[in-house]
């Protein structure tokens, strides 16, 4: 079974909820696999000690080294983190979110942050 959370809005989209839903894992590894790809040919350095690092910090250095891609390559990548998200609605369904879901910059970069750390947990030694 995927992994389901529900995160609340921040800043003007306070009074919101949305909920995060893992990929399946095959469109998992295909998006990690695009990520790698794009971080190494943009010649970004991961420190050795990723394996290492806590899920918080994972999803911090891959939006990092996203930063260093070039835009076009890493805006897809960026949008299809957000597939992941639903909005809960005030009759508690949910449905796929649109822009007009979002008035705050934050809630998105938070939203993007936590579906990054709902998926590198891979990489998280036992």
């Amino acid at each position: 079974m995927r992994e389901s959370k529900d995160i609340a809005g921040v800043g003007k989209d306070s009074d919101k909820v949305y909920r995060i839903t893992e990929m399946p894992a095959f469109k998992a590894e295909k998006w990690a696999l695009r990520v790698l790809w794009a971080i190494a040919s943009a010649g970004v350095d991961m420190p050795d000690d990723i394996g290492h690092a806590p899920l918080s910090k994972l999803a911090e250095i891959g939006l990092k080294a996203l930063a260093k891609v070039p835009f076009d390559i890493a805006e897809p990548l960026l949008d299809e983190l957000l597939s992941c998200v639903e909005i809960v609605t005030n009759a508690g369904t949910r449905r796929l979110i649109i822009a007009d879901d979002f008035q705050s910059v934050k809630t998105l970069l938070l939203l993007r942050k936590e579906v990054l750390a709902m998926h590198v947990n891979f990489f998280i030694q036992d």
